[in-house]
């Protein structure tokens, strides 16, 4: 005789174990199209929500998120065949890598605002035409004013000046002296546009990665006793040791002096507060006639003649850019969207009121700016898309 409390126990077994198998990327391509099929039965949402609550803490409530339920599962069908990859950063429990993450699921709710809940209608977002993300390119000024647009560019020398080839092989630019060098110091400058980042070998070895939006100003070669660059925009930098010469990072009204070390700086025009954070090592700011010391995992944190000094800093988060993703981690939609119109080169505008939302999550930096958008809109804001002008509404 057909036991059907056993069949449901045995289901929801194999629901689970399947569930596991996918949030550790050990899912076979028959399981997972299994698994697709058991999340579009409705016996199987209670489940569904059993997981989603043991993974965020948090749970439907029936009333206020019934819309929200209604849409996650909605959109479970329409994901089925993509193959975007989101990650949730606060799942780590299961232990799997970068690749190893969710798609479905719980992926639509990392982007919940959750500082203040709404109850208006779902979202829109309008595109007249999707919006590619950026990409490595950059522009090398010369000292003789001469641009080159270095993604355009083959492997090979592209420019000679006192004596120094800048060399370009494999999309990254690098300094050989060919002779001894002669005369003053050759300057150049390294600038990414909206929608490009690019990495580097400055003279002296050191790597650089520039984020979009972003520039360095440096010699072609470094004199005998001191090293110096002057950067805008975001740049993370890998310093070449040499004790002889020490390497110092001009930004803005900030000097930052270096050995050898990794760190990153941010420090675009329109951010509120410049950032140095750092990864190994030790770096000494001098600001405003004052100086800080920072230690592995510290950020400085500069205003003005202020600085700020944080402790035990998210180093994730703060080079989630240079590892290819977006992490927002309680921020507010402005924030936000500083990054998104730098790397997809666009330009954002508000219609009304601010929306008050905080942003929680991580997705890959590689996606189509409408992918972003699918996910933002599930925050209860609209986007309304219209050539290279988003337009956000509450």
């Amino acid at each position: 005789m057909f036991n059907k409390q056993a069949f449901f126990i045995m289901s929801a077994n194999k629901f689970q174990e399947l569930i596991d198998k996918y949030l550790t990327n050990a899912i076979l391509a028959e399981e997972q199209e299994q698994l697709f099929d058991m999340i579009e039965k409705k016996e199987y949402r209670a489940d569904l929500e059993k997981v989603v609550k043991e993974s965020l803490d948090m749970s439907f409530e029936v009333e206020e998120d019934e819309a929200l339920r209604e849409r996650i599962f909605g959109l479970l069908q329409q994901r089925k065949n993509r193959s975007t990859v989101f990650r949730m950063h606060f799942l780590r429990r299961w232990g799997w890598s970068a690749a190893s993450v969710i798609l479905i699921l719980v992926s639509v709710l990392f982007f919940r605002a959750i500082n203040k809940k709404s109850n208006a209608p779902a979202s829109a977002t309008a595109t007249v035409a999707d919006i590619e993300p950026g990409r490595e390119g950059a522009i090398l000024t010369l000292a003789d004013g001469t641009h080159l647009l270095l993604d355009s560019l083959e492997n090979g020398v592209v420019a000679t000046q006192n004596g120094v080839q800048a060399v370009l092989k494999n999309g990254q630019l690098a300094y050989k002296a060919k002779e001894r060098s002669v005369g003053e110091a050759v300057y150049n400058t390294m600038t990414t546009p909206k929608g490009r980042q690019y990495h580097m070998t400055l003279p002296d070895g050191t790597q650089i990665w520039l984020n979009a939006a972003s520039s360095v100003y440096f010699p072609t070669v470094f004199s005998d006793k001191i090293r110096n660059i002057t950067i805008t925009g975001e740049v993370y930098l890998e310093v070449a040791p040499d004790p002889r010469r020490p390497f110092t990072v001009t930004a803005g009204e900030t000097a930052i002096e270096v050995l050898g070390t990794h760190f990153n700086v941010m420090a675009y025009e329109n951010e509120a507060v410049m950032k140095t954070t750092l990864a190994e090592g030790s770096v000494q700011l001098s600001y405003g006639g004052h100086k800080l010391t920072l230690l592995p995992g510290q950020q400085a944190q500069v205003t003005g003649n202020i600085a700020r000094l944080v402790k035990d800093v998210d180093m994730e988060a703060e080079l989630a850019w240079k590892n290819g993703w977006f992490y927002f981690k309680h921020m507010d939609i402005q924030t936000v969207m500083k990054q998104v119109e730098r790397w997809y080169d666009i330009t954002v505008q508000y219609e009304g009121r601010i929306p008050e939302k905080q942003f929680n999550g991580e997705l890959p930096r590689n996606v189509k700016l409408s992918e972003l958008l699918e996910m933002l809109q599930f925050s209860e804001v609209k986007f309304v898309l219209q050539d290279k002008v988003l337009t956000i509404k509450e």
